[in-house]
């Protein structure tokens, strides 16, 4: 099951290009946010993490049981499609800080970077955030992966802390955690 955000008429039209979020509620519908990962993800990471330390992320965030428990506790997956393309991926939900919401995962394909598509995001998951009652949007991201704090920045999130967490397998997850105040 899938469902659209708004009417028709709430969707966006770049130029000549549809865009539109899609909200993915079936697990069998998650196999669309894998592909996306498995494209996006090592590309975003090869200059920054060992090929073992990708491959053992991605079994630890993109394994199908692991990403359907999340749909059962309350992750939200939204989809960007654009011209009917999945181009890519959101993945948010309440946080356990007061009145907060954790942006857990901002993925896009290579060929829509750059174009304004990853600001057009965060407004989404900013949206969803407000409308739900929440006050701070937070997400962490990689110390190395400044294309990425750049965008965020840009957006207006701020940093406020830097963690290095064991996640197993002698990998470590060294992050800033940026906040937006929504």
């Amino acid at each position: 099951m899938e469902i659209w955000f708004g009417s028709p008429d709430r969707w966006r039209f770049s130029g000549e290009q549809m865009e539109a979020f899609v909200s993915l509620q079936t697990a069998d519908a998650l196999a669309r946010v894998r592909a996306i990962a498995d494209d996006v993800w090592p590309k975003t990471f090869r200059e920054i993490l060992s090929p073992e330390q990708i491959v053992y992320m991605m079994k630890m965030m993109y394994a199908p049981e692991v990403m359907e428990k999340e749909l059962v506790n309350g992750f939200s997956f939204d989809l960007l499609t654009i011209d009917g393309v999945d181009a890519g991926y959101m993945v948010y939900a309440p946080y356990d800080e007061p009145e907060t919401m954790k942006l857990h995962k901002l993925y896009l394909l290579e060929e829509f970077q750059g174009k304004g598509f990853g600001q057009k995001m965060l407004r989404h998951v900013a949206e969803e955030a407000r409308k739900r009652g929440f006050k701070f949007l937070i997400l962490a991201v990689n110390k190395q992966n400044t294309k990425a704090q750049k965008a965020y920045e840009r957006f207006g999130f701020k940093q406020y802390k830097a963690v290095q967490i064991d996640i197993g397998n002698g990998f470590i997850m060294d992050d800033y955690w940026l906040r937006y105040s929504l």
